[in-house]
């Protein structure tokens, strides 16, 4: 690569720089300069794209929900056309994502709310809800056609239907990250299972 600054770097690669670097030290421990020094390009070229480092850490965590949004999609256009079905692939795409990216998605979530506990309110909320919708809305479409065709109890009062399917997910993982995830070659494997268990166990207990 040429000298710093004299050839454009694109915004996509120094998102994936940025995400790489919060990741590894923390939002707090790195600079824009540090951005831009492992892009090789100037701190104003960063600013071309993003006015703030907060604003650049928004985006990136704008780019996972993105991701996860459209995987979860995918997962269920790509099923077999039955809600039963689409959940178990969706439920399956997402106990992967949560073994891949357990401690990044953490790391991300954790640096949110130190922002917000030192008062850097702005933008920063979405981020947080964001993140929230991305996992129970697409679950919360699928499950309300399900409620509506009738294959499924309405839960009693406001209670999500997504949210006690997520809850026994992982309070299932949570009991298994104390002893253990899976080999990274069998975690494949072993989200599809699970991902099975919990739909199939959700499922019997709230069939209408």
């Amino acid at each position: 690569m040429g000298k710093k600054g004299h050839h454009p770097v694109g915004k996509q690669r120094i998102l994936e720089t940025a995400e790489r670097l919060f990741l590894e030290h923390g939002y707090q421990a790195v600079s824009i300069r540090d951005i831009a020094n492992a892009c090789g390009v100037t701190n104003a070229a960063l600013y071309y794209y993003f006015p703030s480092k907060e604003a650049l850490f928004r985006e990136v965590l704008r780019q996972h929900i993105l991701r996860l949004t459209e995987a979860l999609q995918h997962a269920r256009e790509h099923a077999a056309n039955s809600p039963r079905e689409q959940l178990i692939a969706m439920l399956e795409v997402y106990t992967r994502w949560v073994l891949a990216k357990r401690a990044s998605f953490f790391t991300l979530r954790r640096d949110l709310l130190a922002l917000m506990q030192q008062g850097v309110k702005e933008g920063v909320q979405y981020p947080l809800r964001g993140l929230k919708l991305a996992i129970i809305e697409p679950f919360d479409d699928l499950l309300q056609q399900a409620t509506a065709q009738g294959l499924l109890q309405p839960p009693p009062g406001n209670t999500s239907l997504s949210s006690i399917l997520l809850g026994m997910l992982h309070g299932l993982l949570s009991q298994s990250h104390e002893n253990g995830n899976p080999a990274p070659e069998e975690a494949p494997t072993w989200a599809a299972e699970v991902a099975r268990w919990v739909v199939e166990t959700f499922w019997r207990g709230l069939s209408a």
